[in-house]
C-alpha cells in the first residue's frame, strides 16, 4: 500500500545538475533520430553533453541530401506544401547572414591598376570600360550604394577581366549568390532649400531596375513629350506621370531631355557610363562586319579584274570601274542587299554592271538574270559579249520565278518599269530580289523617281531592304506628303502623290542610290543643246488646225457641262486627243527640218509619241522605223543599218526607241512630240548623247501653240522636282501641276 505521506526531513537536499523545462513535442525526421536520443541519454546520466549543433546536424555535408529527400515524399502533401512556402524565406535568411564583397574587392582591384589603355593591356581596365570602372570604384570607397543594375553589369564586364583577377587572388561571385545584396531602385533626388528644408524637384532623373526614369512638368508645347518618343524603347508610366527609357539608352536620354533645370541621380550617371561601354562594343561589332565586308569585297573586285582588256579592245574608264566596286559592295552579306545605279543616260551602266556581275559568276558559279525591256534585250546580250559574261535575258512582261536549288545575280534594266508596288511586274521583281538565293539585285534606272514622286521610290529601295522601306505607310506619310483626300459623298482615298523632306530623303539615301552625271564622268563628251522650234503652219493647215482643237475642246465641254463624264479624267482624254492631232500637224514641219539637216551631210533621229506620225514621217523621208510593231530581232539590225550609216534617217516612237539604243552616228534628234515624264524625253535624247559621241549634240523640241508649251513647261518643273529630291535641295515641292490639273487648265483656255 503505497504512503502517501513520506517523511523527508532526514533526506538530503540536492542540487539537480539540469533544469527541468517544460517539455514540447518536436516533429523531426527520422534521419536525425540516433543524433537526439543521444543527446537525451547524455542528459540523463550528467555526462559529457552531445551538442546538436556540432555540426552533426547542422552541417549539410553530413547529411545525405538523397536520405533527407526520401523521407520529405514520405510527407503528407499538406507537410510538403507548407515547406515549400518557408524555403524561400529560409534561403533569404541565408543570404542576409552572408554579405559577399567580393565583387567590390575586384572592382577596385582593377581600379586600382588601370592605365586607361584603349586595348586589352593587362593593367586594370581598358577603354571605354575604365569610365563605368571607376564610377563604381568611387562609389563603393565613399561607402554608397550600388543598384542592382549597375552590380549586375559590372559582373558581366569583369569576365573579361578573369585573368588579372586570377593573378591577383580573386575570385567573381556567381551573381545568383550576391544579386540580395544590392537595392533594385536608386534613392528618391531630394534637394535641400535654403531654409535648410528637403524637397523632391519636379524635373528629376533617377533608375528604377532596369528602366531610366524621367519626371517633368507636362509641357504645353508639346516638344518634351515629342522629343520623348523619339528615343527607342519609350513608355509613359501613368502612374507617377513619368518617361522611362532601357538604361542601355542614358547617353541618348542625356543628349535629348536633359537640361539644367534637372536633378539628376548618381546611378543615372552610371548608367550614361555603361552605356558608353556599350556604345563601344557595338562599335567594335559594326568594325569586325565592315572588315569582313572590306575583304569579301576585295575578293569580288579582284575577281573582276577591272582594268583587263574587254573582248572588243575597249577598257573601262574609271568612273566605270568605280561603280563595278559600288554594286559589287551591294549585295546580300555586303551593303543591304542590292543598290540603284542610276547614272545618266549614256555612261554606260550596263557594261558596268556585267562586269561585276562576271564576278560574281566567277566567284559563285552562278546564272546573272536580266530583266529588261523587250527593246534593249539584243543590247545587253551584245554587251555581255563584250563583258564575257553569260546572261539569262527576260522581258518585263516574262518575269521569271526564283531558282530554289541554286543561287543568282538579279540585274533590273529600266527599273522605273517596277516603280508601282501594286503591279503584277513589279511583285514579280520583288518575289526575286527578296529570295534568300538572290545574291544581289541591282537595279538600273536614269530616272529612280519618275514623274518626281518620291512614291515612285519606294517600291526600289523595298527591294534592296533599305531601311527607309521597312514602314510604307510612315514613308508615303512622310515623304509622299500622303494622307486621305475627299473624292466626294463621304468618299475619301489615301493620296500619296506629294512630296515631302525632299533633302533628308536625298540624303538618307545616299548609301543605295549611286547618281552621278555625264559632267561629272565624261569631261571630254561634247555638250548637249536643247532648242525649242516653233512649227510653222501654212494658213490652211493652220486654219484647219484651229478648228479641228475647238471642235474637240466644244465637244468636251459640253458634255462636262451635262455631266456626262468624268470631268478630271476625260480632260485628260481630251488633251491626248489634241497632242495626236498637233503631232500629225507637226509631220510637216518635221520632215522640212530633217530635209535640211541632211541637206547638211548630217544624220538625222526623230521621235515621236504616235505611230501614225513616225510612220508618215518614215515614208516621206524614207528612213529606218522603229514602233512597237517592230520585231526585236529586226530592232538591232536597224540600229547597225543606221550606225554604218546606211540609212541617214532614224524615225522612232518615244515609247519603243527612247531606251536602250546607241545611236550616235547622229548629233541631231528631233523630239516631235514629248512623253509625260522627262525622264523619257531625256533617254529619247540621249540615244546620240552617250559614250562614243565626238559631236555637239543637238536636241530640238517642236512646239505647235498652247499645248505644246504647257506640257513642256511641265516637264520642265517635273525635271527640277526630280533634281531636287536626288540632290536635296527643299524640303517639299508644291505648286507643280499633274497631267490631269493641266489637263483642265488647258481646256478651260483654249
Amino acid at each position: 500500500m503505497p504512503n502517501y505521506n513520506p517523511k523527508t526531513e532526514h533526506l538530503t537536499k540536492q542540487k539537480t545538475t539540469w533544469q527541468h523545462l517544460p517539455t514540447k513535442a518536436v516533429r523531426v525526421p527520422e534521419i536525425f533520430l540516433e543524433e537526439i536520443e543521444g543527446y537525451a541519454r547524455s542528459l540523463d546520466s550528467h555526462s559529457k553533453r552531445v551538442s546538436l549543433d556540432n555540426g552533426s546536424l547542422s552541417s549539410p555535408t553530413n547529411i545525405n541530401l538523397e536520405s533527407v529527400l526520401s523521407v520529405i515524399a514520405a510527407w503528407q502533401l499538406e507537410e510538403i506544401i507548407k515547406l515549400q512556402l518557408e524555403l524561400p524565406e529560409i534561403i533569404g535568411r541565408k543570404k542576409e547572414h552572408r554579405c559577399d564583397r567580393s565583387l567590390e574587392n575586384c572592382i577596385l582591384y582593377l581600379a586600382d591598376r588601370c592605365d586607361y589603355a584603349l586595348s586589352q593591356d593587362g593593367a586594370g581596365f581598358n577603354g571605354a570600360d575604365a569610365g563605368f570602372g571607376h564610377w563604381l570604384a568611387a562609389r563603393i570607397k565613399e561607402k554608397k550604394p550600388i543598384i542592382k543594375a549597375h552590380a549586375a553589369s559590372a559582373v558581366k564586364m569583369l569576365q573579361k577581366y578573369r585573368h588579372q583577377l586570377d593573378k591577383g587572388g580573386l575570385n567573381l561571385p556567381q551573381w545568383e549568390l550576391i544579386e540580395h545584396q544590392y537595392p533594385e531602385d536608386s534613392p528618391k533626388v531630394a534637394v535641400t532649400n535654403e531654409a535648410g528644408e528637403q524637397y523632391i524637384p519636379e524635373n528629376r532623373v533617377e533608375v528604377k531596375g532596369e528602366m531610366i526614369v524621367v519626371y517633368a512638368p507636362y509641357d504645353s508645347s508639346g516638344k518634351f513629350q515629342r522629343d520623348c518618343k523619339t528615343i527607342d524603347g519609350y513608355k509613359f508610366e501613368g502612374g507617377d506621370k513619368s518617361w522611362r527609357f532601357p538604361l542601355f539608352k542614358a547617353l541618348e536620354v542625356e543628349e535629348t531631355l536633359i537640361t539644367k533645370e534637372f536633378h539628376i541621380s548618381a546611378q543615372f550617371r552610371g548608367a550614361i557610363a555603361y552605356a558608353q561601354i556599350k556604345i563601344e562594343e557595338e562599335k567594335a561589332i559594326k568594325e569586325a562586319e565592315a572588315l569582313a565586308i572590306a575583304d569579301g569585297i576585295v575578293s569580288l573586285v579582284k575577281a573582276a579584274d577591272l582594268n583587263t582588256v574587254l573582248a572588243n579592245g575597249w577598257y573601262l574608264r574609271d568612273y566605270q570601274k568605280k561603280g563595278a566596286e559600288w554594286l559589287l559592295a551591294h549585295r546580300r552579306g555586303g551593303i543591304f542587299t542590292g543598290g540603284i545605279l542610276a547614272d545618266h543616260m549614256g555612261l554606260g551602266k550596263s557594261l558596268t554592271t556585267l562586269v561585276a556581275a562576271r564576278a560574281m559568276q566567277c566567284t559563285h558559279d552562278c546564272p546573272v538574270f536580266v530583266i529588261a525591256p523587250v527593246s534593249v534585250m539584243e543590247n545587253w546580250i551584245r554587251e555581255a559579249e563584250r563583258a564575257e559574261v553569260r546572261i539569262e535575258c527576260f522581258s518585263w512582261g516574262k518575269v521569271p520565278k526564283p531558282l530554289d536549288t541554286q543561287k543568282y545575280v538579279l540585274i533590273c534594266d529600266e527599273a522605273h518599269y517596277a516603280q508601282n508596288i501594286n503591279s503584277q511586274r513589279t511583285k514579280k521583281m520583288l518575289e526575286l530580289a527578296h529570295h534568300e538565293n538572290c545574291l544581289t539585285a541591282w537595279l538600273l534606272t536614269g530616272t529612280p523617281i519618275k514623274n518626281s514622286r518620291p512614291v515612285n521610290l519606294y517600291p526600289l529601295l523595298f527591294a534592296v531592304n533599305h531601311p527607309l522601306a521597312t514602314d510604307k505607310w510612315e514613308y508615303e506619310r512622310y515623304y509622299c506628303n500622303a494622307g486621305h483626300k475627299s473624292v466626294g459623298k463621304g468618299k475619301s482615298v489615301w493620296d500619296n502623290s506629294g512630296a515631302a523632306h525632299l533633302d533628308e530623303l536625298a540624303h538618307k539615301t545616299e548609301d543605295v542610290i549611286l547618281r552621278r552625271t555625264k559632267d561629272e564622268c565624261l569631261t571630254e563628251l561634247p555638250a548637249k543643246t536643247r532648242l525649242f522650234k516653233e512649227a510653222e503652219l501654212e494658213a490652211g493647215a493652220a486654219k484647219l488646225y484651229q478648228e479641228t482643237i475647238r471642235s474637240f475642246v466644244d465637244d468636251y465641254r459640253r458634255r462636262a457641262k451635262l455631266g456626262e463624264v468624268d470631268e478630271n479624267a476625260e480632260a485628260l482624254v481630251t488633251l491626248n486627243i489634241l497632242r495626236k492631232v498637233g503631232s500629225e500637224f507637226k509631220v510637216e514641219s518635221a520632215i522640212a527640218l530633217a530635209e535640211e539637216l541632211l541637206d547638211q551631210g548630217q544624220q538625222v533621229i526623230l521621235f515621236t509619241e504616235f505611230v501614225e506620225s513616225a510612220k508618215a514621217i518614215a515614208s516621206k523621208l524614207g528612213g529606218l522605223l522603229l514602233t512597237g510593231e517592230t520585231k526585236p530581232t529586226d530592232r538591232q539590225l536597224l540600229v547597225d543599218q543606221f550606225q554604218a550609216g546606211g540609212n541617214k534617217i532614224f524615225v522612232g516612237t518615244i515609247k519603243a526607241g527612247g531606251v536602250g539604243l546607241t545611236l550616235t552616228a547622229a548629233s541631231n534628234v528631233v523630239l516631235v512630240d514629248r512623253a509625260w515624264t522627262p525622264g523619257d524625253c531625256e533617254q529619247a535624247e540621249d540615244r546620240c548623247h552617250r559614250l562614243g559621241q565626238e559631236n555637239a549634240v543637238f536636241a530640238t523640241w517642236l512646239q505647235l501653240g498652247h499645248i505644246d508649251k504647257a506640257i513642256d513647261d511641265l516637264l520642265l518643273q517635273k525635271q527640277q522636282r526630280i533634281e531636287l529630291v536626288l540632290k536635296g535641295k527643299r524640303k517639299t515641292l508644291q505648286g507643280i501641276n499633274s497631267a490631269s490639273d493641266l489637263a483642265k487648265e488647258l481646256l478651260a483656255i483654249l
